[in-house]
This record gives structure tokens, C-alpha cells and sequence, in this order.
């Protein structure tokens, strides 16, 4: 999926908070009147860096680091939780070989509310919250009223009705997903969810198979010196194109109308947007 300009940040890359009548919903908008865009200049890096703030699943000496940037309301991001995520703990991350590291990139209103809902978890309950998420988004993620969704679903990972609305209040923690995504933008000139990165490299964005993962990691770990051995990658996969996920072009549509545009490819460089001013 694409970012979507018009969605989260218009205007800049700082953040506000729009109180509505029935709660607290985010939007960008930039302190200085300025735009940060990856543009056709933008030159990804190719290295990387785990810091204590970041979600991680996985020994942190594994060899190969694997880097997930996703969106809540993303199908793709979906289907890879459901389809290959699996497949990558059971196979790479539970034996050691990869440390999994998840991060933000919301591509609409609706995403960056639930983005500051799982980091009002407990920090071991971030990742499982995600997986809840993206195992019912094409039901939270439809609902007309996708603030109560999300309470909802809040409420099943071990959240209080209380605790959910101080949540939204945590002004701080929205400028962190945020900051997450102005860097994914600087530094690898990201622009649609999911991208993946394998030892601070891009190896691909929107849907990737298993059997392709598989041979991304196969040639990391090759170029670490390390062997995987064919046991670790023996498990069955599901069969290749049968999604558990929505297909891209029926997104849930965002909190305010303002849907994410899909993609087909690869990621598209783009900038942060904003949600509608408040009425």
C-alpha cells in the first residue's frame, strides 16, 4: 500500500492531536510549514541499527536482521502476519538464525490510533497485539465507527475502557510512531507498506512469498558464513497466492473517509499527510 499524502502529515512531519466530541484522534502537520519528502533524490542507506524503543522478536546476535515496516490498516501487512510470519518465527527466528524487528509506518489516521494503542501495552504484549489486529482487520478495520473497533479490540489484548482513553491522551507516544516513520522515510526513502529489510538492506515491498523470503534469508545468512541447513525451512507452507488477508484494493477505509491507496509494486518514495482539520 501506498502512503497516502493526504492522510497523516500535510504541511510537515510534527504532530498535533484533534479532539473530537467523542475522543482523541491524530493527525501530522508540520511546526515549521515544511514537507519532508523521499523524493528521486532520496538514496537509502544500507545499514541499520536496533535501538531498546524498537518491537523485537529473536536473539539480538542472530545473523540476519529482518525489518518490518507496516501499516495496521494495511492488507498486505496482514497477510504476510498471517501467512509468513509463521513461517519466519518457527523457522528462522525460534532456531536462532533471525531477529524480527516490527515497525511503524501508519498510512492513515485510523493506523496511527491503533499504532498508540499497542505501545500503551506492556512491551512483550506490543507484537501478539499487532497479530490480533491484523487477524481482524477486515472486521475492525470496516467498522463505521472504527475508534469503538478499536477500543474493542484494545479490550481483547487486556486493555480497560480507562486505560484506553488515557491511551489517546499520550500525546508523546503518537510523535513516536511518527518519528518511526520520518526516518524510515530519511534513511531508506520508504513509501508503501510492507517493506522489508534484510541486514539493513530493502528487499522488496507489498506481498512476498515464503519461498522468496526463504531464499532472501538463505543469501543473508550465506553471506555471514552461516549454513542453513534444509530442516530449518522444511515446514509446510501454505500454498503460494492463497491469502488469508483481503486483496489489495479493499483496504478498510480510514477513520475520517480517507482511505489508503494501494500499490502493486514496489515501494513509491513518498511523504507524510494529513487528516481532514477538525470540524
Amino acid at each position: 500500500m501506498n502512503f497516502d499524502r493526504n492522510t497523516l502529515i500535510a504541511g510537515g512531519v510534527a504532530l498535533l492531536i484533534l479532539l473530537g466530541g467523542a475522543g482523541y484522534w491524530f493527525f501530522g502537520k508540520g511546526s515549521d510549514g515544511s514537507t519532508q519528502t523521499a523524493n528521486g533524490e532520496c538514496k537509502a542507506i544500507e545499514t541499520f541499527e536496533v535501538t531498546d524503543a524498537d518491537h523485537v522478536l529473536g536473539k539480538a546476535d542472530a545473523p540476519i536482521t529482518f525489518i518490518e515496516y507496516a501499516s495496521m490498516t494495511c492488507p498486505h501487512c496482514a497477510q504476510f502476519s498471517q501467512d509468513v510470519l509463521p513461517l519466519l518465527k518457527a523457522n528462522y527466528v525460534d532456531k536462532g538464525y533471525v531477529r524480527y524487528v516490527f515497525r511503524e509506518y501508519p498510512l492513515d489516521r485510523v493506523a496511527l490510533t491503533a499504532s498508540v494503542v499497542g505501545r500503551c501495552l506492556q512491551k512483550d504484549a506490543y507484537i501478539p497485539y499487532v497479530e490480533l489486529m491484523y487477524g481482524e482487520l477486515m472486521t475492525w478495520g470496516r467498522s463505521e465507527d472504527p475508534r469503538a473497533a478499536i477500543k474493542e479490540m484494545a479490550r481483547r489484548a487486556g486493555m480497560s475502557g480507562e486505560d484506553f482513553e488515557k491511551c489517546l491522551s499520550k500525546e508523546d507516544d503518537a510523535k513516536r510512531v511518527l518519528a518511526v516513520q520520518e526516518k524510515a522515510i530519511k534513511d531508506y526513502c520508504i513509501g508503501s507498506t510492507p517493506t522489508f529489510l534484510v541486514n539493513g538492506k530493502i528487499i522488496g515491498s507489498g506481498e512476498i512469498l515464503w519461498s522468496t523470503l526463504d531464499e532472501k534469508l538463505r543469501e543473508a545468512a550465506k553471506e555471514k558464513g552461516v549454513t542453513i541447513p534444509a530442516a530449518a525451512t522444511d515446514a509446510a507452507a501454505p500454498a503460494e497466492g492463497a491469502a488469508t488477508a483481503p486483496a489489495e484494493g479493499t483496504a478498510a477505509p480510514a477513520a475520517d473517509g480517507a482511505a489508503s491507496t494501494p500499490t502493486d509494486g514496489a515501494a513509491t518514495p513518498a511523504e507524510p499527510a494529513t487528516a481532514p482539520p477538525a470540524p
